[in-house]
This record gives structure tokens, C-alpha cells and sequence, in this order.
């Protein structure tokens, strides 16, 4: 957890995909899911409480902040089997991936929920701005990334996104 010195006003918090350990497999939902149990729905979920004691800690120290918890933009695109070759995830792992996606947002929102936090929803805004889209256009970098962004992360343009998101949850105008 990061620390906070003292009292704060807001706190913003952003979680990724890579916080539940998301290898990629070939093909991912078969590997996820040889048991019969979805194995990467259990660790997304397993997420969910920790996202909980996180929040109650900065309650704890922070009695009067507002706490706002960022989701996850879109990834992949929001419907179809993605983009193959240009981002080479196979096409029965595309919707298995997103829907996990929208998994970890849904416990994200469920955690701020509970425990007196703001959920900021940026994947319903980043529709249409997926991996699969031409630089300028997507926000999100795919796994070989043509802006400065890690791979499967937001671009500049995604971070720019996600900042409007938190002003208009913060109920602040937003630039343009």
C-alpha cells in the first residue's frame, strides 16, 4: 500500500490487469481453464478484497478524503475477435480476455461500492480506442507499443481519457 503521510482531500487510485498476475497462455482460456474452474476469474476476484482493505486504509488515515478508484479502459475491442496478426492474441482468447476485463472492473466498482469510494468508469468512454486501432486512434498501446507507453497500457491519449474521467467524476470541467 502506498503510504499517506497524513490527512488528504483526494486520493486516486488506478489497478491494472497486471496486479492479478495475467500470463498469456496459447490459447489463454484453455490454459485458464483445463481445471473447469476459470482460475483467472478466481484471481480477479481474489482481488477484490485487498482492493477493500486498500480503500479502508486510506479511510483509516484519511478520514474526510474522497476517494475515487479509476477502472480499466478498454483493451481489446469491445465486441469481435480482435486484430490478429497486429495483435497476436487468438481469436478464442479475445472475448475471454475482455470479458475478463470487464470482470476486474465490475469487482473494482463493486469494492468502491462497499467500502466509500468512487468508482471512474474509462472503459465505457474508450470504447472504439482499443489496441486494435491506428496509432492517434487507440488509446491503449498493444503488445508492441508505437507511442511512449508500456505494453497494454494507456498512451497518452488513454491518459488523457482516464484524466477526464476523474474530473467529471470530481465534478470539475474538463479540457478538451
Amino acid at each position: 500500500m502506498a503510504a499517506t503521510t497524513g490527512p488528504a482531500s483526494e486520493v486516486v487510485i488506478l489497478c491494472g490487469l497486471k496486479d492479478v498476475l495475467m500470463p498469456f497462455g496459447s490459447p489463454c482460456k484453455d490454459h485458464y481453464t483445463r481445471t473447469g474452474t476459470d482460475e483467472l476469474a478466481a484471481k480477479v476476484r481474489a482481488v477484490g478484497p485487498k482492493i477493500g482493505v486498500v480503500l479502508d486504509g486510506i479511510h483509516q488515515r484519511s478520514p474526510h478524503a474522497r476517494v475515487l478508484l479509476i477502472g480499466y479502459p478498454v483493451i481489446l475491442p469491445d465486441s469481435g475477435i480482435g486484430c490478429w496478426p497486429l495483435v497476436p492474441i487468438s481469436a478464442g482468447d479475445v472475448p475471454y480476455l475482455r470479458d475478463t476485463a470487464k470482470l476486474l472492473n465490475t469487482v473494482m466498482a463493486e469494492q468502491a461500492a462497499t467500502h466509500r469510494a468512487t468508482y471512474v468508469d474509462t472503459y465505457t468512454s474508450s470504447i472504439g480506442h482499443d489496441v486494435c486501432q491506428a496509432p492517434g486512434v487507440t488509446w491503449m498501446e498493444g503488445l508492441f507499443p508505437t507511442a511512449p507507453a508500456a505494453p497494454l497500457h494507456p498512451n497518452v491519449l488513454g491518459a488523457q481519457n482516464q484524466a477526464r474521467q476523474v474530473l467529471n467524476a470530481l465534478g470539475q470541467a474538463t479540457p478538451s
